[in-house]
């Protein structure tokens, strides 16, 4: 078992600035926990408190089921991923990977064994006997992850392993992630400022914000219910389109009116809005960028003018505004246009958009939390 669990943890510098607020999380055996979260937010400090490189300021942090607040690093099982590699440059890629073997002074056999095992599992084989240098920063990371990886630890940690490289390169290393985890089958906690990362690698996710929890849950919780604004915001993208408007309850009903449409609410989101009784008002209402479409004649919907189109291949991302200056982000299908169509797609260009109140989201104005989950 390498389950890791952190009871109340805290950091503060300085006895005054603290960087994690009692950050309280269970983490599973062969669980794949990632934390995401803006820079500054603790995500990076609390990997190091659980690595051993930070001192923890109150709290304690059990690996697999031992109290290791005290420990060194090199006593609590774990095996690290830095951002920046931290390759010794005048070693041999061989060297580098067995460094950590040999400082615990294990047989040359024994080394050589794991080194090419890592090796061959990265696809490195072919470049042991290179330096740093002469390898690109994939490559490089691959090396970094072997160093890791051979000293068999009961828990993997990633600092940020991926951000120095280029976005189709990043693309590649995900996947073979993705892959690597399935043939170590440990626990994995993975840190990240990148959203994509954490949706596509993480069996939980953690999302933080100046020291703080926003919520804890799958891809597919955080995507679908977030708890609060800021996790509705951070999550997806483009980010989701958020708008003043006023929640109205009539016989039982609920219907939204957004720049002064009147549109209902229906399926689930209105049955909970009702199991909840939530009261009419004011509310910030929410919409994802794909989930907003271009009217069809007939239907209601609201007037825009197109400012900005990006095309991004499959998709356009039509930046608007309505007639109050408020500015939203709409996803089109380009499958879904004809090329006529695409063409009409010029600024100053007027559209009618609208939205089903299945894929609304709706947030208390003042506490900016989720009204419904």
């Amino acid at each position: 078992m390498a389950s890791v669990k952190l009871t109340k943890v805290k950091k503060v510098y300085d006895n005054k600035v603290v960087a994690v607020h009692d950050f309280d999380l269970d983490i599973k055996d062969k669980e794949f926990v990632v934390f995401v979260g803006p820079s500054g937010c603790g995500k990076s400090t609390t990997l190091r408190m659980v690595a051993g490189l930070e001192e923890i300021s109150d709290g304690t942090i059990e690996i697999d089921g031992e109290v290791v607040n005290d420990l060194q690093p090199k006593d609590r099982g774990i095996a690290m991923v830095f951002q920046n590699y931290a390759l010794y440059p005048h070693m041999t890629v061989y060297d580098n990977i067995a460094f950590s073997l040999r400082l615990q002074k294990m047989p040359e056999d024994q080394i050589y064994e794991r080194v090419t095992n890592a090796a061959e599992i990265l696809g490195i084989t072919d470049y042991l006997m290179r330096k740093p240098r002469a390898l690109s920063g994939g490559q490089r990371q691959r090396v970094a992850i072997g160093r890791a990886m051979v000293r068999e630890s009961k828990v993997f940690l990633m600092d940020e392993p991926l951000s120095n490289l280029d976005a189709k390169l990043r693309n590649q290393m995900r996947a073979e992630i993705i892959l690597l985890r399935q043939k170590l089958n440990t626990t994995f906690i993975y840190v990240t400022h990148d959203q994509t990362e954490a949706m596509t690698l993480g069996d939980r996710i953690v999302i933080m914000k100046d020291g703080y929890i926003m919520q804890v849950g799958t891809p597919t919780e955080v995507f679908e219910r977030p708890a609060n604004l800021f996790v509705a915001e951070f999550i997806g993208a483009p980010k989701m389109n958020i708008m003043k408007t006023e929640l109205l309850k009539e016989n039982g009903k609920y219907y939204v009116k957004p720049f002064g449409v009147k549109l209902p609410v229906d399926g689930e989101k209105g049955e909970l809005l009702a199991k909840k009784n939530v009261p009419a008002g004011e509310i910030l209402l929410g919409a994802r960028p794909e989930h907003i479409r271009l009217a069809k004649p007939g239907e209601t919907s609201i007037p825009v003018t197109l400012e900005v189109n990006e095309m991004m291949g499959s998709e356009l991302h039509l930046h608007v505004y309505t007639e109050d200056g408020t500015r939203l982000i709409v996803r089109v299908p380009t499958i879904d246009l004809t090329a006529a169509e695409r063409e009409n797609l010029v600024q100053g260009h007027k559209l009618n958009i609208t939205f089903e109140g299945k894929v609304m989201h709706f947030f208390d104005e003042e506490n900016q939390t989720n009204l419904i989950y």
